[in-house]
């Protein structure tokens, strides 16, 4: 090999990376939301796992103003900053909601059932896909769908 033609590879390279990585930045948001609605999927599993093996009610609410999970009055995660979380109204029913807590809260019962629910996550700045977590009432799956 030449001195000119090594001299050319590392040209190409650089022209290379020079248009590539500015467009990294533009696929890591959609990551970070979709690795963070796995993350979410999974805490609710382990919840309605610990309700099953504990025998005791299970919950989990959404402190939007810290943007944290809480269950048992502990931060059990949080979430990354440009994304946001809301537990949707119509997903749980109005005879289940706590009148003393202001927020809704997702319950896993020591049959496996909960309450039901969904929870959608989304970054609005980065990307255009919305996760929804779906909690089925009878069963306690959770699921995870994409919207986008």
């Amino acid at each position: 090999m030449t001195l000119l033609e090594l001299l050319v590879v590392l040209v190409i390279a650089s022209l290379m990376l020079a248009l590539v990585a500015p467009n990294i930045g533009n696929v890591m948001p959609g990551s970070e939301l979709k690795a963070f609605a796995r993350q979410s999927a999974a805490l609710l599993r382990e919840l309605r796992s610990e309700a099953v093996s504990q025998s005791r009610i299970r919950d989990l609410q959404v402190d939007v103003e810290n943007r944290v999970f809480v269950s048992d009055g502990k931060a059990r995660a949080s979430w990354p900053e440009g994304v946001d979380v809301r537990l949707t109204e119509n997903a749980l029913p109005s005879q289940w909601k706590d009148p003393f807590v202001d927020q809704p809260r997702l319950q896993f019962y020591p049959d496996g059932s909960s309450n039901g629910g969904e929870l959608a996550l989304s970054a609005p700045e980065h990307v255009q896909a919305e996760y929804r977590l779906s909690i089925d009432s009878l069963t306690g799956e959770v699921r995870i769908d994409t919207d986008g």
